[in-house]
């Protein structure tokens, strides 16, 4: 499986590819730029790993196929696309070719060697070092005029009647073959005298080619000059369809026998993901869902990072290619962030979260995210809240909260959790806590000083929140109260409210908590010293102030 911190890091191109945007319902939302290219995904510089390897040919596949216009039906563009994917595929078997070249005893079959990588030139090298001067001059215009392959199946179907191919060696039947536009199978003779006989054979298994070799023949040899991308890849699938090709494209860990990290019993059933972006390429029915497997290019089922990327890609790319089930594509980037963050990349989850198409489901995975992960958010000014707020947009209210619920359930600290909700603009909640825990602890032990400045958070948010007579106004005539005793003459409105309101605070219908109760004790204390200093000075007392409220 990729090791940890591998998938964020292979993430930090694409983030340089990304646009991030407030949808209708103000939700941030992630999407490629206009106009980025596959080729924007991958580097030139040389990779090493197997993995790593196919990764980049798939990419550099699907910018073949897909980038700039995609016009099949424009000549001039088919045949650009067509020239730049043989370019591409004779650089892909190359190495291969050359190994078999190298290994092969006779110079026709270096020839057929020479041939699956497009190099026509070495194999007509090779049949002139074998003094097979005819079949080099023949080799020299494979591929190149349709009136040359007639003109060899014509030839082939003389000596196939005279049974003169029984004189031929099965290289040079398949040189023959191969110019006569027939890549596949080469055929044999049935109830011929036996010195007459000829055995068929599939020419990619007579000669070891793999099927990126066998797939080059049809592009190169087995299709018109006037064909394009499609005809040869329809010809391969049709003939991997009939059991005629045995040259079977299995993923390429299957291929180089490479353990993957799971028990699979399909193993042997995978597809490499060059030939199912061909397809996608060449089938309006291919369904998106069967090519972007991680089984088809992973060691782990579990990885889902290229698979995700490609989809991005391929969706936003001019074929605008998208999955049959619309609920899929979401569930690939719900995988993908869950396999991000148990690799210790949450904050990376939550950019690939931003992809989800469907905006609630969006809103809430982040909400969740950010609530999980709330305590390693930081203060406003750290690295994390600034990316969380100004790179990925994502509203600060949301962050608040995230921040709110981790001062409440994990650090049990009411206060933090109040101010919290507070720039979470979360008032309601904000005012349930503050006047439950936090304001009768500030009471009790007669910090004023930080009643005052919570208080402060509320000013002119009184009318959102339906309890404010309960709560936050009792504790502001508190303050006004503490403040009279020391300047000035207790006003008489403050003191009303507070003998209506403290026994209301305690009523058993609210459930009132201990500190709760310890704190109206407290303030009626001191509301019962205001009246009784009231009466010493002269006072006139409204009936309401003549008894003094008893918790």
């Amino acid at each position: 499986m990729t090791s940890t911190k591998a998938s964020a890091n292979l993430l930090i191109k694409q983030k340089t590819l990304t646009v991030i945007e407030l949808d209708e319902e103000d939700v941030p939302f992630a999407s490629l730029q206009d106009e980025v290219s596959f080729s924007d995904f991958y580097d030139d510089y040389e990779v090493r790993d197997p993995a790593g390897k196919h990764e980049k040919l798939v990419w550099m596949l699907c910018s073949v196929l897909w980038d700039g216009k995609v016009d099949p039906d424009h000549l001039m563009e088919a045949r650009i696309r067509k020239d730049n994917l043989s370019n591409f595929w004779q650089k892909l078997v190359n190495d291969a070719s050359a190994q078999q070249v190298a290994l092969a005893k006779t110079p026709e079959e270096k020839a057929i060697a020479a041939l699956s990588a497009h190099n026509v030139v070495e194999a007509c090298q090779q049949l002139i070092k074998g003094n097979n001067f005819h079949l080099a001059t023949l080799i020299a215009l494979i591929g190149s005029k349709d009136s040359l392959s007639k003109d060899i199946r014509e030839q082939l179907s003389q000596w196939q009647a005279s049974h003169m191919l029984s004189e031929f060696s099965e290289p040079i039947r398949a040189l023959y073959e191969l110019l006569a536009g027939n890549v596949c199978v080469c055929g044999g003779t049935k109830g011929a005298a036996p010195e007459d006989r000829i055995a068929p054979f599939v020419i990619s298994k007579r000669f070891g080619l793999d099927w990126r070799q066998a797939f080059g023949l049809r592009l190169w040899y087995g299709i018109s000059s006037n064909n394009g991308i499609g005809d040869a890849i329809n010809k391969f699938a049709e003939d991997l369809t009939q059991e005629r090709e045995t040259a079977r494209p299995l993923a390429w860990y299957v291929e180089q026998n490479i353990p993957a990290l799971w028990e699979d019993e399909d193993r042997h059933d995978r597809q490499d993901l060059l030939w199912g972006l061909l397809k996608l390429f060449a089938f309006n029915n291919t369904p998106l869902e069967a090519v972007l497997l991680p089984e088809n290019s992973q060691l782990s089922p579990l990885d889902f990072r290229l698979v995700w990327q490609l989809s991005q890609a391929l969706a936003a790319s001019p074929a605008s290619l998208q999955f049959n089930d619309e609920n899929k594509a979401d569930e690939i980037t719900v995988a993908f962030a869950s396999q991000l963050t148990n690799e210790g990349s949450w904050l990376d989850a939550i950019f690939v979260l931003l992809h989800l198409e469907n905006a609630k489901s969006r809103e809430k995975a982040i909400q969740d995210q950010l609530g999980r992960y709330a305590g390693r958010i930081g203060s406003e000014d750290s690295q994390t809240f600034t990316t969380l707020a100004k790179t990925y947009q994502i509203p600060t209210p949301w962050i608040w909260e995230a921040k709110a619920l981790h001062m409440r359930s994990v650090e049990k600290n009411p206060g933090a959790e109040v101010q919290c909700l507070i720039r979470a603009e979360s008032f309601k909640e904000a005012h349930r806590t503050f006047s439950r825990e936090v304001a009768p602890k500030t009471v009790i032990e007669l910090d004023l000083d930080t009643l005052r400045e919570l208080l402060r958070g509320f000013k002119d948010k009184e009318g959102m929140i339906p309890e404010w007579h309960l709560g936050g106004q009792i504790y502001l005539d508190f303050l006004e109260l503490a403040d009279c005793e020391k300047s000035r003459v207790v006003d008489r409105q403050v003191l009303e409210r507070l003998l209506a309101g403290l026994p209301a605070v305690v009523e058993e219908s609210r459930h009132p908590g201990f500190m709760e109760r310890v704190a109206v004790e407290t303030i009626s204390a001191a509301v019962a010293k205001a009246v009784v200093a009231m009466g010493k000075n002269g006072e006139v007392s409204y009936p309401s102030l003549r008894e003094p409220f008893q918790c």
